[in-house]
């Protein structure tokens, strides 16, 4: 019965791991089909910024109105309809539709991908371990969302070179979504929703503001993520520092992608489980490992010094940076949320905690802009090692609070 009830669990988690690797094909088609996506659809880089910009705006918010519904309705009709949603969508993108057709696309994409999706998704995860294994669930749920992704991608980049049209890349990722949908809907368990008025009246979910401990999760997210976001300036970094080849680049990137990137969730997972007993003091130990790396990133003699040794730092940086992105909601589980409002909770986590989005890439992108050379990356560093020391404070408060918890569990 037992070795059942694991079978079902690894099978739901297969599930959502490969859906999570296509439901976010077509909202980000940009990031590999750019220029094939700009000349099929006959747009200025100004119009796709500006699709992307209103998108990211309904996606923000979407993460609010989501805390509405997402304990209320289960997971076996949320993930499926979002699915499904993306891939008829992505079905109609395919026609090449005029510029404002295309906004209410984007649009329709970040609330299916992040409004009903992304919230429940990672509840659904949560609730595949106990408190004890958060941190590895989220740290394979990432590496295997990655493996499905580029799996996913490079099957795209064969049709595309073998059939020269966006068109059917289009096609495949919107029919795939909707396969992952069906099966899906076929797979995973219906939930309990709240349904008792009388113990949960309308606003029971919104109470989840007024916890402590969502919003000590929310900010810990937050500082991870404005990090995270810096990872994007590590190639231009190289670049423009030390003249690194277009190659060498590339090399990197595959290090990136296809090691750490994978390595870094199950790795980060296994420490927090096993060696720290926590995710939340795991992620102590990445505040003051991020902190410890900008300062030499930093003080390092750039004029006099070795790529490769940059490169070290450069590749220690992705790891802790990607590590802390896979283990984001891995301290949900330990603050103890009641379980009737963990979606809330996620819900509004995932609004404070992704708003980095909002305002970080134009923030590092302006300071490189106005401060040439290295001085605007040691100023891009030094913002990184203010938000983890930010980080730090939180994660102190964040700390204090998973041990109370624990200790009223172990009395209990």
């Amino acid at each position: 019965m037992k070795s059942e009830k694991n079978i079902k669990k690894y099978i739901i988690f297969i599930i959502l791991t490969m859906s999570t690797g296509i439901v976010y094909k077509l909202p980000y088609i940009q990031d590999v089909f750019y220029i094939p996506m700009q000349k099929s659809l006959n747009l200025t880089h100004t119009q796709i910024g500006n699709i992307l910009s209103i998108a990211g705006f309904f996606s923000t918010f979407g993460f609010l109105g989501s805390i509405y519904f997402i304990d209320r309705i289960s997971k076996k009709i949320l993930i499926p309809c979002a699915l499904i949603g993306v891939g008829i969508t992505g079905i109609y993108l395919s026609t090449f539709p005029s510029y404002y057709v295309l906004i209410l696309i984007w649009i329709l994409f970040s609330l299916f991908s992040d409004m009903l999706y992304w919230p429940v998704l990672v509840k659904s995860v949560k609730n595949l371990g106990n408190s004890n294994e958060q941190g590895r669930i989220f740290g394979f749920f990432e590496a295997g969302r990655g493996l499905f992704d580029t799996v996913i991608v490079f099957m795209a980049l064969y049709l595309f070179s073998r059939l020269k049209s966006l068109k059917y890349v289009m096609l495949f990722y919107s029919i795939s979504a909707i396969i992952m949908g069906i099966l899906a809907f076929i797979v995973l368990e219906k939930d309990d929703p709240i349904r008792k008025k009388k113990e949960h009246n309308s606003s029971v979910n919104f109470e989840v503001v007024k916890l402590k401990e969502v919003w000590l999760v929310a900010g810990n997210i937050f500082c991870a993520y404005a990090i995270y976001c810096g990872l994007t300036y590590t190639m231009p970094f190289l670049q423009n520092t030390y003249n690194v080849s277009v190659l060498l680049i590339g090399v990197y990137s595959m290090i990136n992608q296809y090691g750490i990137k994978m390595l870094a969730g199950p790795f980060g997972g296994y420490l927090a489980d096993k060696k720290f007993k926590s995710s939340s003091k795991y992620f102590r130990f990445s505040f003051i490992s991020i902190i410890l790396v900008m300062i030499f990133m930093i003080a390092l003699p750039h004029k006099n010094i070795s790529v490769n040794i940059v490169f070290i730092f450069v590749i220690a940086f992705a790891a802790i940076a990607n590590s802390m992105k896979a283990l984001l909601f891995a301290p949900m589980q330990e603050v103890g949320i009641d379980e009737n409002i963990s979606g809330a909770a996620i819900s509004l986590a995932s609004f404070i905690g992704y708003s980095p989005l909002v305002f970080c890439y134009s923030l590092y992108g302006n300071i490189l802009d106005r401060f040439e050379g290295i001085l605007g990356y040691k100023i891009l560093f030094s913002i990184i090692i203010a938000f983890a020391l930010v980080g730090l404070l939180i994660n102190k408060k964040l700390i204090k609070v998973t041990k109370l918890k624990k200790s009223i569990n172990n009395i209990v």
